[in-house]
């Protein structure tokens, strides 16, 4: 299973170009099921994806994968 909860990230914060990108996504998706992202041009769809695969580190919320916070795993055992 895997949990998203309450995921934020701002790229530039505090700059004329402040971008937030990602504002409080919650998502739960049990073991065996199969989810398609879709959306527009920058609703957040890479970057959900790249916080879940550990290249990006989220400002604020919890990724948790079985009920462990990946944020507290290495990004090569991931």
């Amino acid at each position: 299973m895997m949990e998203l909860r309450g995921l934020h990230k701002t790229f530039n914060p505090g700059t004329p170009i402040e971008n937030p990108a990602l504002r409080g996504v919650n998502l739960n998706i049990a073991a065996g099921e199969f989810v398609t992202v879709i959306g527009s041009n920058g609703s957040g769809k890479s970057t959900t994806l790249n916080a879940v695969s550990g290249d990006l580190m989220v400002d604020e919320g919890q990724i948790l994968i079985d009920g462990i916070d990946i944020r507290k795993i290495k990004i090569s055992s991931l």
